[in-house]
């Protein structure tokens, strides 16, 4: 599964600010990794239709053995979306999960900005 990264442009250099991948809503949590080919998610890339769920580092399990993979706890994003007032169907019929970059580094103790 290819992962996608929204950079904001600060004086002329890329910046990763977000981390956004496929939602899957069917299972209790679902696994993403890390690694390359990451695809750039532009800013016209957004539109009104789209539903975004953004995900809280208590949301997140980190891996045991590989650093670079993470789990979602699904219904912990949910109960998140549900606390925030966002509407039960929207929620289960979101597209995509957005992660800042630095909670993401916060989370796995890594540098994930070197792996972008």
């Amino acid at each position: 599964m290819t992962l996608s990264v929204y950079y904001n442009e600060i004086d002329g250099h890329l910046h990763p600010q977000w981390l956004l991948m496929n939602a899957s809503m069917e299972n209790e949590y679902v696994s993403y990794s890390i690694s390359p080919p990451f695809e750039r998610f532009h800013s016209e890339d957004f539109h009104d239709s789209m539903s975004i769920l953004s995900v809280s580092q208590g949301a997140m399990v980190r891996d045991p053995v590989d650093r670079t993979r993470f789990s979602i706890h699904i219904p912990t994003v949910v109960n998140d979306a549900v606390n925030s007032g966002s509407n039960i169907n929207s929620i289960y019929n979101s597209s995509l999960f957005l992660i800042q970059i630095e909670e993401l580094e916060e989370f796995l103790q890594m540098n994930v900005r070197e792996q972008l």
